[in-house]
């Protein structure tokens, strides 16, 4: 079993062997306590059915293991393919087999056993429940008790419920919680549960927010290929390093693309080797390095953090020799020629040259403009007066306005989240959302709801100013690809539908542009809907949202073009329904009296 612990550590962290063999290079860069981490989240992920006393013993025969083969005398297997060692060693274990349902693919051998194994654990179902319910009192007791076993445990169920999610994901998860602790439980058992519920929300938005950046990419890569997640990785490193050239921007895109597939497919061995080997190479490339101050404080960091510290990296200084616009028609007798013999060379050469200049602008305006340049190459670039014919076809497309323009939008939007506060905000979110697609249910619009507010309320107080559209657009068209990914929504809303089946650019325009939907046939407006009781005077205020949620809903799935004003009205007087019967002896009959009236006057409302 020593031999299945160290290879589930292969399956998310290989490197090329050097002069050392596989583990014991491992072993040098991830040091003690990384090792062990990694050996843990690999064993969980692919064992989800087994025990944490089961793989504790197997972890430390994996530590013991990692210093044999950085001894003078490596063991033969120190040496052995990552996957073919993992999988016979887990194929070697009858009991293993049965309780992980591994049979068939240990009948199968080489490429086909390996491909069975990673299909095997993408299909082990997802929990993205982030934390034990037990009271603050009780984790910080054991957190204190003993950090290592807590965090052990921690690291464990989280790797169980997320097969999917990279080492590295897990692991600055598991630090941000063990951050959570180490803060709340310092202070007294009321201050600590109070501490603890405040930043368990903020924790477990960071979470949500890092895992659906990862699902996105990967919708992003399956729906629309290479062609776009190339685009997407040159526009977001070229705006990160604005000193690197565009063949050195060219090849360090490359390689990102390349462990794409991988990762998202869940092969661990193939990814991780990938990523490693992808940021060995790029934080050894001095000249890169001597040129780009964020990548260079990258680099320095740990071997396990590097990759995560240069995804988070902010745009670098522009150079002084770099000009503040690029002139595209001065330049369009070399651009058509690279176009005609290499057009994906060329387009990729046009997407450099604007994220250099405009780290203020999204990815999406970029590619809305290329796309438009693209067409008007294809329509001109072959023609004896190419240059007179692509200043017209680009006459009306203007890269700073179409910045601007949207700057300013999302600028009005992040007003409106100031002016009506977050529970505001994400009620009007929920009645937009309704109006365009009331054929989905309560549950998908309020995700999709408390996602986009999630955004404005990231972007709009996190960001400075000239940042606001990077972050809010990207983070924007995520929430739309996850909801076009999901055939719940795409086949019950064809407009949607129409939408989701746009280019990858156009998808949010697309969206913005859906009216509210006047042919959705509702169900008769019930009391029951409404949900207004007694237990809304003991509800804290998340779940407070929640159910003035689902009364605008309920109104404005019955008429989707309902005024902002009797919405208004309607929530108001559920407001002072709520107060007047919350402060009633008689709760009950206060508030079945009270209901009734609230029913009949939205009813009224809804008529008008």
């Amino acid at each position: 079993m020593q031999l299945l612990a160290v290879c589930s550590l292969l399956v998310l962290l290989c490197v090329s062997a050097r002069s050392q063999n596989q583990i014991c290079t491992i072993f040098t860069e991830a040091k003690k306590d990384g090792f062990k981490a990694m050996a843990l989240v690999g064993l969980a992920q692919n064992l989800p059915d087994s025990l944490l006393d089961d793989v504790v013993p197997l972890v430390a025969e994996a530590f013991t293991m990692g210093i044999q083969c950085c001894s003078d005398e490596p063991l033969e297997d120190c040496n052995r393919d990552v996957a073919d060692l993992f999988q016979s060693a887990v194929c070697s274990s009858e009991t293993l087999v049965e309780k992980s349902n591994l049979k068939h693919c240990c009948e199968k051998t080489a490429t086909e056993r390996t491909h069975c194994f990673v299909e095997h654990k993408a299909k082990i179902p997802r929990d993205l429940s982030l934390t034990s319910e037990s009271p603050a009192a009780d984790q910080c007791e054991d957190f204190k008790k003993d950090r290592k076993d807590f965090v052990e445990s921690f690291i464990f169920r989280f790797s169980k419920r997320n097969t999917m999610l990279p080492p590295h994901v897990i692991l600055a998860v598991t630090k941000s919680y063990g951050e959570v602790l180490a803060t709340c439980c310092g202070k007294g058992e009321a201050e600590a549960q109070t501490c603890f519920d405040t930043k368990k929300s903020t924790f477990q938005h960071f979470v949500r927010n890092r895992v659906n950046e990862l699902k996105a990419l990967c919708i992003v890569h399956n729906k629309y290929g290479d062609r776009i997640f190339k685009a997407k990785k040159m526009i977001q490193y070229s705006q990160k390093m604005p000193q690197a050239s565009f063949q050195e921007m060219k090849g360090i895109v490359d390689k990102i693309v390349a462990t794409t597939a991988p990762c998202c497919s869940g092969d661990m061995i193939t990814c991780m080797k990938r990523r490693k080997v992808l940021v060995d190479e790029v934080c050894g490339d001095r000249s890169v390095l001597s040129r780009t101050a964020g990548l260079k404080a990258c680099c320095k960091e740990h071997a396990i953090d590097r990759g995560s510290c240069v995804e988070a990296m902010k745009p670098d200084i522009k150079p002084d020799s770099l000009s503040e616009r690029y002139d595209l028609h001065a330049d369009i007798a070399a651009v058509c020629h690279t176009f005609t013999e290499n057009p994906d060379v060329a387009l990729g050469k046009l997407i450099y040259e604007l994220s250099v200049r405009h780290p203020e602008s999204s990815q999406q305006v970029i590619l809305r403009f290329s796309k438009e340049a693209e067409q008007a190459f294809l329509q001109c670039c072959d023609k004896e007066d190419h240059a007179e014919c692509v200043k017209t076809a680009l006459a009306d497309s203007n890269i700073d306005k179409m910045i601007t323009d949207e700057i300013e939008y999302y600028k009005n939007m992040c007003a409106a989240e100031a002016a009506l506060g977050d529970y505001n905000f994400e009620k009007s979110m929920m009645v937009y959302y309704t109006r365009i697609m009331p054929q989905a249910s309560f549950l998908q619009l309020h995700i999709v709801s408390e996602t986009v507010a999630d955004v404005f309320h990231d972007c709009c107080k996190d960001q400075p100013g000239h940042l606001v559209l990077p972050c809010a657009e990207e983070k924007s068209t995520n929430v739309l690809d996850a909801t076009c990914n999901d055939d719940n929504y795409s086949s019950i809303n064809p407009r949607i539908a129409h939408c989701c089946n746009q280019s990858y650019s156009m998808r949010r325009p697309c969206i913005l542009s859906i009216q509210p939907d006047t042919e959705f046939t509702p169900p008769e407006l019930d009391a029951n809907d409404f949900h207004m009781g007694p237990e809304l005077c003991t509800k804290n205020s998340k779940d407070l949202l929640l159910s003035g949620k689902k009364l605008l809903y309920d109104v404005v799935r019955h008429k989707t073009i309902i005024t902002e004003d009797h919405l208004k009205i309607i929530s108001t007087n559920h407001s002072i329904m709520k107060e007047k019967c919350c402060a009633a002896e008689d709760k009950e009959a206060c508030f079945t009296e009270e209901a009734a009236k609230l029913l009949a006057e939205s009813i009224e409302l809804v008529k008008a």
